[in-house]
This record gives structure tokens, sequence and C-alpha cells, in this order.
């Protein structure tokens, strides 16, 4: 048996997530890759405010990103567990539970450097392969940076946000207004990015989940 795992925030999932599980899936010829959300990374903290949004939120999204993926299964263990969530915690309930199994950890190129810092990297070492991926061209962060200097809010309308966040899990992952496929490019659809950094653009994007601010107030 041999059984990948991929853990991380997925602040928010997106398009780069579900082509890394892919990836991973193929080229360890995995007999099925556990798609692991964190509960609260080690690496945000007190004292960071680039926290995650809510974990079943998160949940909610990423069992829609990853449900065509044959092989992916969504381990909700780390938001069940609570508490901030440790690499070595999981991978030894895995091992506990799939003895003798070959175990893979999934992880960006870009968090190989900081692999020294995670806890009992050693013992972690022993039980796991770790298996990185380039970077995709679109990231969380980014995704994050965007929202953040275009000062990207949600609609008011509390009962239209629910709706809207409703219609995405129950269309496994499909827009509510039919625009761009999800997961390929979770909200903001490809569309609404290139009117975020549109200076003329002011309003609402197709669905109404997210509403810019206009000129004058972005000022």
């Amino acid at each position: 048996m041999r059984i990948g795992i991929y853990g991380g925030s997925f602040n928010p999932v997106h398009y780069g997530h579900v082509h890394v599980a892919r990836a991973a899936l193929a080229d360890l010829a995995l007999d099925r890759l556990l798609v692991v959300p964190a509960n609260v990374s080690p690496f945000k903290t007190a004292g960071v405010t680039d926290l995650p949004a809510p974990p079943w939120d998160r949940l909610a999204l990423v069992r829609a990103a990853f449900a065509d993926v044959p092989g992916a299964v969504v381990d909700e263990r780390e938001i069940r567990r609570g508490g901030v969530s440790y690499a070595i915690d999981t991978v030894r309930e895995i091992a506990a539970e799939n003895p003798g199994a070959a175990l893979f950890f999934v992880i960006g190129e870009d968090s190989v450097a900081g692999l020294p810092r995670w806890k009992d990297i050693d013992a972690l070492k022993a039980l796991v392969t770790f298996k990185a991926y380039p970077r995709t061209k679109e990231s969380s962060t980014e995704i994050r940076t965007l929202f953040a200097q275009a000062r990207v809010t949600l609609n008011p309308d509390a009962r239209l946000v629910e709706t809207v966040r409703a219609g995405l899990v129950r269309k496994n992952g499909f827009c509510p207004c039919r625009l761009p496929k999800l997961p390929a490019f979770f909200c903001p659809c490809d569309e609404f990015k290139g009117q975020l950094r549109d200076p003329a653009f002011h309003g609402l994007c197709h669905c109404r989940l997210y509403l810019k601010p206009p000129a004058d107030v972005r000022a």
C-alpha cells in the first residue's frame, strides 16, 4: 500500500493544489492521497496576522475542490483534533492505521528550506518520504494579497453570501454564476482577478459574493 499525505492550510484552495495532487497520485503510483487541511499551521499562530479562514469553511471548499480527483481523500482529522496541527502527530496516526504502508509526504518546493523547523523532523523523516513539487503560478498567498491590495470585501448581504457559498459546495466547485469552473479558479474567478487589477473597475463580481470598493474609497 502506497499512501500520500498532502497537508496545508488551503487558504484558499485553488487549482494549483489540485494540480499537485494529480501529479503526486501519478508520479508516486499512490493507492490514495490523503488531503489534510490543517486546523492551525504551526507557522500561523500568535503574532501572525495571516490566519486561515474558519476551518470548517475551508474543509467544505477543499472537499468541493478534490471531489473529482480519483484517489484523493479529504481527511478532516487535524480540524477535528483542534489546536495547532503538527505533521508528526498526523503521520504517526496514519502509520498506526496502515501498518506496513509506504508513506509519502507531499509539499511545495518553497517549503523544503523550512523543513528543519518542523516538529520532530528527524522522526518524521523516518516515517515518510518527502516529495516536493514546484510552486504553481497561482498561490493562496497571492490570491489573498490581491484581495488585500484591492480591499475586496464580502457582500454585506449575509443571506446572499451564504447562498453563494452553499452553491459552491453543493455544485462540487462549480461557480453559482456559471462563469469559469471552480476549483480551477476558486473565487475570485479569472475575470474578476483581472478586474481587481484595473483601477477603473469598481463593483461586484458576477455572482455578487465579493465587492470591490469604489476608487475614492480605496484611495
